[in-house]
């Protein structure tokens, strides 16, 4: 009759715990696909094979026939393929395809070829040759793999480099241990010993998968975290999306009723104007008054409309544009009523964006300024510096008369100058002694 040993006990506790990790991190993996534990299934497939034997589970499926044919002739390159495995996982862990280490990958390689080597030659040998004893054999590869897992385990603990790294390693280390005590107890066997060769190692086995465990669970909790905060970084950035989309559609909002402000403004006045004189009839002497007036309304009416226009497109949407623009229409307008003009602008203007609105109140203001120099100032030349530097910067100084300061102020158009420059976070000074100078300035980051 056979008895119940604490080895029997051990082996088949730890074979019984091997299979339902086996199955759960192919379940896992199934799910996943993390190479990692692919790497580790392996592993865990060669250890059940593996335990099928020193479990006694065979005797029990093939009989007791099976018991030689199964040691002879596959116990061993079972077990190769057993720790061939286990080692390839260990370095998997550290992401051995990842690191700089030479030396490491050069002892993974070295490490795979000789067991696997070894495990295919030893079943070769045995079927061709028979049962022969392979005592030095046997003492050599595990003396070699014990030498090698060392360095490869102190090589490993010093690549590491976050914690469920240290988890695996530390499991390992404690199989490496119990893997030394199962070579030293097979070394000096006893028979009938309380815990036989085999028992260290699947003792070893059982807590390494412990701390695989505790590592994956780490591991996945990391990736639970960095997936949460992805997720809330995703959101901030569509929230951040939705307020710049919901600004730019207030933008568009804002930019629909000036623009419709404007037109009622400067074409509903202008439009009404030509109505109310055109009424007239053709037999009166007014007609031929009003004729004159008719069209400058309308002329104002098209270079009305030519500036909302010029105002609305993106393209225009430059500080290059702007000041060519004003350029443009300085020198136009003050040629039509008899002023010289001398421009001053920087060879190269920087590469900015203005938006419509400040670049339609820019122009406005110094278009107003020229219009008060034409109506008002008697001057015969008038003089435009432009400078770029943190700020923008307009100067228009004209020869003309000038003009009490205190009165003008009370008059609308600087009041609405100054309340434009208000608005656009900029400044705005006027200067009349010995003619009249106009300064407005703004803070480049302000165009934008």
């Amino acid at each position: 009759m056979d008895f119940i040993t604490i080895s029997d006990l051990i082996k088949s506790m730890v074979y019984g715990a091997v299979i339902l990790a086996f199955i759960y991190h192919f379940v896992i993996f199934a799910f996943n696909k993390d190479r990692l534990y692919f790497h580790y299934i392996v592993f865990l497939f060669h250890t059940v094979l593996y335990f099928f034997y020193i479990s006694g589970l065979y005797r029990v499926i093939f009989g007791l026939d099976s018991v030689y044919s199964f040691y002879w002739y596959y116990n061993e390159p079972v077990q190769m393929l057993y720790f061939a495995s286990y080692f390839n996982f260990i370095l998997q862990s550290v992401g051995i395809n990842k690191t700089d280490s030479k030396w490491l990958k050069w002892l993974w390689k070295i490490m795979m070829f000789v067991i696997i080597g070894y495990a295919l030659g030893y079943w070769l040998w045995r079927l061709s040759f028979g049962i022969m004893a392979y005592t030095i054999a046997f003492y050599s590869i595990r003396i070699f793999i014990f030498f090698i897992t060392l360095i490869t385990l102190w090589s490993c603990f010093k690549l590491r480099k976050i914690t469920f790294q240290r988890y695996i390693l530390i499991g390992s280390a404690v199989y490496f241990v119990m893997g030394l005590l199962s070579f030293i107890t097979e070394w000096n066997y006893i028979p009938n010993q309380d815990i036989n060769p085999t028992s260290w190692l699947a003792l070893g086995t059982f807590i390494d998968i412990i701390f695989f465990s505790i590592a994956m669970s780490y591991r996945n909790q990391q990736l639970i975290e960095q997936y949460n905060q992805t997720l809330l970084d995703d959101a901030n950035q569509i929230i951040t999306m939705q307020k710049e989309v919901l600004e730019k559609q207030t933008a568009l909002e804002n930019e629909r009723s000036r623009v419709a402000s404007d037109m009622h403004d400067d074409l509903g006045s202008g439009l009404t104007k030509i109505k109310y004189l055109s009424d007239i009839p053709l037999q009166s002497e007014k007609v031929y008054e009003n004729l004159p007036k008719i069209k400058s309304i309308a002329s104002d009416l098209v270079e009305n409309m030519s500036e909302i226009i010029w105002a609305l497109k993106e393209e225009n949407d430059t500080l290059e544009n702007l000041l060519t623009y004003i350029k443009k229409y300085a020198a136009e307008y003050l040629e039509d009523n008899q002023i010289d003009v001398k421009m001053h602008i920087p060879e190269e203007i920087p590469l900015l964006m203005v938006k419509g609105d400040i670049r339609r109140n820019i122009f406005l203001s110094v278009k107003e300024v020229l219009h008060n120099v034409v109506k008002h100032a008697e001057a015969q030349i008038v003089e435009i510096k432009i400078s770029i530097e943190n700020t923008l910067e307009i100067v228009l100084q004209d020869d003309g008369k000038g003009f009490d300061l205190e009165k003008g102020t009370k008059g609308n158009g600087l009041k609405n100058l100054k309340k434009r420059w208000d608005k656009l976070g900029g400044i705005f000074e006027i200067i009349s002694k010995e003619g009249t100078q106009v300064r407005f300035s703004i803070l480049l980051h302000k165009l934008n």
